[in-house]
């Protein structure tokens, strides 16, 4: 028998192992990269953040300031972007060179608020989440005074039912089998589940006035068309709907305007509500929102048990549709209130379904867009990161007119990471975030089509007051406001070492924003609801910059109308403008 060759010895991880090509993540996990931009393949499919190391002229790779390997690639100058080939370059113009690369919103690195903190495994979010949202519950069970007992929301307590029939008696109706089908599920309804006259008004409510507002910047209007057929199979989603229609109709002070907004005949039940209401001197409606909203609460802590239902599109929408709810119950701080606490439950619900922006279930996609607009105006208000870990992976040039309006959302998010409270930092490198961003911005802006192009601009504005811009259709002028917003909360929280070339430059930008929004907003201020709910947060941050009286009482007023329409935020956000103004210099 030859005798076996001596084995060559393994190098050590700590040397012969090393790679020293790659991004700097899988380095440091030592692991094979592919080395494929902006994201590989091992961060992408373990959804990690990736960044690749500076490269100085000569190719070698930079370090900052302490040493350590640079995590941010730097920001391309305007104009100067590799392409595929020499014809490629010379048929594209300088102009839109950069908007066919990178665009540096997909490599903005500011850790977001939610990897601060541990978060739950994935099997244990959707509990996690509930048990957010049912301690919240019990401390408020004596106020509402509504006969709900403690045992009956708390997830912990509640036995495994040895059968099906033991989750949920209002999933069958009376006399009927329960389908042998294996695809049938134990938490859905096989049937139709009926509506009261009471309910049918707040169904009506919820598809005519609220789903416009979730399906802002989704054209197939998920939330309008496909949410309420799920709902009517399942009694948690129902139950959810009718609470935030009914607790939007809280909001509306006049019964009659309550009536009109559902665009129906109004149910004779609800003429005894206004009777009950005018007796009593109490809002029915917000009642009525209530228990709706404990009974969703029910039926969460007993359906929880089946693991189809905690990743189905049942409990994220019904997620959603409670963090809705959640809004128009909070006041004008959110940092001591459930609705921010809850935001934080679903982004643990939305990792554990590895739902995001680019996910190919149309619903579960929208779902998560709406979740981040939300979560954008709290942390905006907060002055906190957004929560979101996610990144896009597909380029400015590649996507719909349509996807976007969905892209200026999370550049948005990147600006509001921007403006949060940050104790310590190096002015150098604040000052380079914010041109990213800056260019970000700019990059979108410039690869819009026409169709984002106002239709009507009056041409001869009153003296100290904002030319009317009429743009259709009314995702692409809340579109166009969300982008004005996103670049004043950079404008006004970056760091300047220039002279008075750089303020003009700067003045210029905020007059532009605060003109356009306002503008916008003249034109859609009318009865145009989802669109007031963006018209609202740039209104406001139009404000931040308006220095004359005359400005600031035209924003103030416009602001006003707007949050009329909305019933959301309070007006307190008139006064802290208010206060903002008396305290600046």
């Amino acid at each position: 028998m030859p005798a076996q060759k001596p084995r060559k010895p393994r190098p050590s991880r700590a040397r012969g192992l090393r790679t020293t090509t790659g991004c700097l993540t899988c380095r440091k996990r030592r692991v094979k990269c592919d080395e494929c931009k902006p994201r590989c393949g091992q961060c992408l499919k373990s959804d990690r953040e990736c960044t690749y190391p500076q490269a100085t002229d000569d190719g070698a790779a930079t370090t900052g300031s302490s040493g350590q390997e640079a995590t941010t690639s730097p920001a391309q100058p305007r104009g100067s972007i590799v392409v595929d080939s020499p014809a490629t370059r010379k048929s594209i113009g300088d102009a839109d060179m950069s908007a066919l690369g990178e665009s540096p919103e997909l490599r903005f690195d500011l850790s977001p608020l939610a990897l601060s903190t541990s978060l739950p495994s994935p099997n244990s979010a959707p509990f996690e989440w509930y048990d957010l949202l049912a301690e919240d519950a019990i401390n408020n069970i004596q106020k509402h005074n509504l006969g709900f007992a403690e045992i009956s929301l708390s997830r912990r307590q509640s036995p495994v039912p040895e059968t099906e029939d033991e989750i949920d008696p209002q999933l069958q109706a009376t006399g009927q089998s329960r389908p042998t089908d294996a695809a049938f599920e134990a938490w859905k309804s096989p049937n139709i589940i009926a509506l009261s006259d009471d309910e049918l008004g707040f169904f009506h409510h919820y598809i005519n006035v609220l789903a416009p507002i979730l399906d802002l910047f989704d054209p197939r209007r998920y939330f309008a068309n496909l949410v309420p057929k799920l709902a009517v199979h399942n009694v948690g989603l129902l139950k959810s709907l009718l609470a935030v229609a009914a607790r939007h109709m809280a909001l509306l002070s006049d019964h009659q305007t309550a009536q009109n907004a559902l665009n129906v005949q109004t149910p004779v039940s609800h003429s005894s509500l206004q009777d009950t209401n005018s007796l009593n001197n109490h809002n029915p409606f917000l009642e009525v929102a209530t228990q709706y909203y404990y009974e969703t609460l029910q039926y969460l802590s007993q359906n929880l048990l089946y693991p189809s239902y905690t990743k189905s599109t049942e409990i994220i929408s019904t997620a959603i549709l409670i963090s809705t709810y959640e809004m128009f119950d909070a006041s004008g701080r959110y940092s001591d209130g459930g609705w921010e606490r809850h935001l934080r439950g679903i982004f643990w619900i939305q990792r554990s379904q590895d739902n995001n922006g680019e996910t190919k279930d149309g619903l579960r996609r929208a779902a998560w867009w709406m979740w981040l607009r939300q979560d954008i105006w709290v942390a905006f208000r907060e002055s906190r990161r957004v929560l979101t870990i996610w990144r896009p992976t597909r380029r400015l040039v590649d996507l719909t007119p349509d996807e976007l309006t969905t892209r200026i959302v999370y550049i948005c998010a990147r600006c509001v990471d921007y403006a949060a409270n940050e104790k310590h930092y190096d002015m150098n490198i604040r000052i380079d975030q914010g041109d990213k961003l800056l260019q970000a911005l700019d990059d979108w802006h410039r690869i819009l089509p026409p169709s984002f192009q106002p239709i009507y601009a009056h041409s001869t504005p009153q003296p100290g007051l904002f030319t009317p811009i009429w743009i259709h259709p009314p995702s692409y002028a809340a579109a166009i406001q969300m982008f004005h917003f996103a670049r004043i909360v950079v404008l006004i929280n970056q760091p300047s070492l220039g002279g008075m070339s750089e303020f003009s430059r700067r003045q210029r930008l905020l007059d532009e924003s605060v003109e356009t929004i306002c503008g916008i907003a003249l034109m859609h201020q009318g009865n145009d609801l989802p669109s007031a709910f963006v018209n609202y947060q740039a209104l406001y941050a139009a404000g931040l910059c308006v220095q004359t009286p005359v400005k600031q009482n035209a924003v103030l007023q416009l602001l006003e109308k707007t949050l009329e329409i909305t019933k959301f935020p309070p007006k307190t956000l008139l006064d802290d403008l208010k206060r903002y103004w008396r305290a600046e210099p």
